[in-house]
């Protein structure tokens, strides 16, 4: 019988800063990774996102940090009370440095009143807190549904404009 034996000491931590080694990361290699992430985002008291996501890889060159998102990504708005105001879902999604957010593939929008926007790509400005879209979007409401291409909307989906709409309405007698 074979027995081995690990002796693992360590040694107090040092005080001196240390920054990553990234001379054998390739360009186009991820910097750090992690998985079943959440992160929050907060404007300063003003309204707040929380972030979650089954994958996150993290790039950096000699000015920024990009973080992509994979795996399932969901992104719930909440107002300066903590209320839920929207919630988007999405494939995949892209944290800029300047705080702006990308969201790509099956991108679902859903607002506090149940408004419904289903588009393939959204992005939020964090310097306006607005959402922004030139592609197909549809919008469900429970008595219509307006259908067209590119929009612009404030987080809570409450005030948005669509650029070009075309759409069908229930009429109640």
């Amino acid at each position: 019988m074979l027995l081995l034996t690990a002796l693992v000491s360590c040694g107090s931590p040092s005080k001196e800063s240390r920054t990553a080694d990234l001379q054998f990361v390739g360009e186009n290699a991820p910097v750090q990774e992690s998985w079943d992430i959440t992160i929050t985002l907060d404007s300063r008291g003003r309204s707040r996102i929380e972030l979650k996501a089954a994958h996150l890889s993290e790039y950096r060159d000699d000015k920024s940090i990009t973080r992509e998102l994979d795996g399932g990504v969901e992104a719930v708005f909440s107002d300066s009370s903590g209320v839920t105001t929207a919630t988007i879902h999405a494939e995949k999604g892209t944290i800029h440095p300047n705080g702006d957010l990308e969201a790509f593939n099956d991108v679902i929008l859903t607002s506090a009143d149940r408004t419904v926007i289903k588009t393939s790509y959204i992005k939020r400005f964090a310097s306006t807190s607005r959402l922004w879209t030139d592609r197909y979007i549809v919008i469900e409401k429970p008595s219509e549904t307006i259908r067209g291409y590119g929009l612009e909307s404030d987080d809570a989906l409450k005030n948005y404009t669509i650029f070009k709409a075309s759409g069908e309405a229930e009429l109640k007698p």
